[in-house]
């Protein structure tokens, strides 16, 4: 075989109980379009999924180390802890084969590829963006031995200069960035994603992901997905008729009654967009295709007929991007929706008998004892602290700040996390007892996951089980305990500032 596509093992830090949330789920499809992208040109490449095998990264080397091939395209995911691991297991590889060519793609490697190149000089190049045009003529030039001069033409490529000198063309810098990719207009254009192992991941209850638009028309600040697809990024859709082919063709061949779409926003703007949703479900339900689906939305996208119909096609999840409580924070992220907005999609997908998964933000830079009030209140009003793993996320979630997005433009300082790439953003709170308070939040939820984690192990339950059982005692007295000890906590917080206000205010 000449090329190699690599999903690396994602191990759980045992300081995290959450999956990894920097990686869209757009993400698990990366390496089926490259794979299906290569071979229709006939180009020989194997899927190599670590994670899907559960190999550790020592079985990763070695599986590698035993297979011959020119290019080693790998999907790299930011795993904080593991970050190093991976790069590690990645620098054996090459140390054992010289002479193979390293690429790294996905959101990770594209906004932190000048970092990643420096600093890891065994990594030959990088794919920036959307990966399929641009990893495509990478492997014409690795497998056809074209060297650097090729390298200098492949739009959305960054290459080490230095590992690559077959054609002797010298270039100025070592590392060298090529012009952007523009993004693909008509994704219907794209062969179906190569889906490699199809009956394990069935067997472990892996979902069936559909990748039915690109990008996204919102431009929420702590959001890097629209600038992953570069400056003349907008939503894409592909076109009911193409989606409901790879759905049939999945149905018919696998029998898969269950798909989950991958988009970060699955309607896309506007009118048009809640049409084309229509014009699918239609599709889905004249053709007697009998599936159940989830998809995830913002909440202005949410409305009664277009709801009505996606539920009669199948639509039975839906991850709702709500994000806060408050609407200073809402108008902060740029969201241009209200917290109003917010009440009336849940309330609409509840008459609809969905209850939605959220995109929520208890804790972010700017926040004030009264963001964090308003935020627990909303979560009590519309009832969404009643199974105890999802309210410990709810309530201890902090945000995250990754390149790419416009808050690490506005909090990134220079300094570095405890991971060595500049990746993730450090950053303190505007208000010192919201830090205090997000610690504490944080510390004890942490550790009442962990317990919801070993009750469940010996139960014999699976990891991801949120089922609640209101005859539990142990799940419903720990949602209690979440909830007493984050009131306890804010208000404790809340008395102090009055009682300093007090004390100000009357000398």
């Amino acid at each position: 075989m000449s090329i190699v596509l690599l999903e690396h093992p994602r191990p759980r830090s045992p300081e995290r109980y959450e999956s990894v949330v920097n990686t869209p789920l757009s993400a698990c499809l990366m390496t089926g379009y490259i794979a299906s992208t290569l071979l229709s040109r006939q180009h020989d490449v194997a899927v190599v999924d670590a994670n899907l095998y559960e190999w550790s990264f020592d079985r990763t080397v070695q599986e590698l180390k035993e297979k011959s091939f020119k290019l080693l395209g790998v999907h790299l995911v930011y795993l904080w802890e593991y970050s190093s691991d991976i790069l590690e297991a990645l620098s054996c590889i090459k140390k054992s084969n010289p002479d193979i060519h390293i690429n790294l793609y996905g959101h990770f490697p594209t906004f932190a590829f000048k970092d990643l190149l420096t600093e890891h000089p065994f990594i030959d190049s990088i794919t920036i963006g959307e990966p399929e045009g641009t990893f495509l003529e990478l492997a014409d030039a690795v497998v056809n031995n074209r060297g650097n001069s090729a390298l200098c033409t492949i739009d959305g490529l960054a290459f080490n200069a230095s590992n690559s000198k077959t054609d002797g063309t010298v270039v100025k810098d070592d590392i060298v960035w090529n012009r952007p990719r523009k993004p693909d207009s008509n994704l219907d254009n794209l062969p179906s994603p190569f889906r490699n192992d199809y009956e394990l991941k069935k067997k472990k209850g892996i979902s069936t992901y559909i990748l039915a638009s690109r990008g996204c028309y919102g431009k929420c600040t702590f959001c890097y997905l629209d600038n992953f697809y570069g400056d003349e990024s907008q939503w894409r859709g592909r076109s009911p008729e193409n989606i409901f082919k790879e759905i049939s063709d999945i149905y018919d061949k696998h029998g898969e009654r269950y798909f989950y779409f991958a988009d970060a926003n699955f309607f896309g703007p506007g009118r048009k967009g809640k049409e084309r949703a229509r014009e699918l479900a239609k599709l889905l339900i004249d053709n007697g295709i009998n599936i159940k689906f989830g998809i995830e939305c913002r909440v202005n996208d949410v409305e009664d007929t277009t709801i009505e119909t996606l539920v009669r096609s199948g639509l039975v999840d839906v991850f709702l991007g709500v994000e806060s409580g408050s609407q200073r924070s809402l108008t902060k992220f740029r969201k241009f929706t209200t917290v109003e907005e917010n009440r009336s999609a849940i309330y609409t997908l509840r008459k609809f008998g969905i209850e939605p998964n959220y995109g929520f933000i208890m804790f972010e830079p700017d926040s004030s004892l009264a963001d964090v009030r308003a935020n627990f209140e909303f979560l009590k009003e519309m009832k969404m602290l009643n199974i105890p793993s999802i309210t410990a996320h709810l309530l201890h979630h902090k945000q995250t700040i990754f390149q790419g997005t416009f808050d690490y433009k506005i909090k990134s300082n220079g300094s570095r996390p405890d991971s060595e790439i500049t990746y993730e953003c450090d950053y303190e709170f505007k208000e010192k007892s919201v830090e205090v308070l997000s610690e504490d939040i944080n510390t004890f939820c942490l550790q009442s996951l962990k317990e919801i984690f070993d009750n469940r192990d010996q139960k014999n339950m699976e990891v991801d089980s949120c089922t609640y059982d209101e005859n539990d005692l142990f799940s419903r007295k720990m949602n209690e305990k979440l909830i007493e000890h984050f009131e306890d906590s804010l208000s404790a917080f809340e008395n102090s500032e009055e009682k300093a206000l007090t004390t100000d205010l009357h000398g």
